[in-house]
């Protein structure tokens, strides 16, 4: 279950204290891929972000795949982060959530103000491509 697995990796990153979790999400975005520019358009641009952010999904035997792109590390870090939860799940599971059930991955605090739009706006989106 999903809820299982954010949970599992909020414990995971909750023994990281607050500048060690940005260093970890800066350092997931260094792992992240890009996206093609073709992809990198208004329909899929996620608004409200500190910086821009891109992001496509698709259902796949009935499970969601996710891509995405970003020009800032905190941005991509944390995309990866809550989209490596996602990834290969259910598209009926995840249009089932909401923004309440990532709160036990306990990033939300480590983030501006701006950032924290950004991340419900993202949550939204992904919800929304799953549905």
């Amino acid at each position: 279950m999903i809820k299982d697995l954010i949970k599992a990796k909020g414990d995971e990153i909750s023994v990281l204290e607050g500048t060690d979790r940005l260093q970890y999400l800066i350092d997931l975005a260094k792992e992240a891929g890009a996206l093609e520019d073709k992809y990198k358009v208004d329909q899929n641009k996620i608004f409200g972000c500190a910086s821009n952010l891109w992001v496509v999904g698709e259902k796949d035997n009935g499970n969601m795949k996710y891509q995405f792109d970003a020009d800032a590390f905190i941005t991509k870090g944390t995309t990866k982060f809550v989209i490596d939860i996602l990834n290969n799940q259910s598209a009926e599971e995840i249009s089932k959530l909401s923004k309440e059930d990532f709160k036990p991955l306990g990033i939300m605090e480590l983030l501006t103000a701006q950032r924290q739009s950004g991340l419900s706006n993202l949550l939204d989106f992904l919800i929304k491509l799953a549905k």
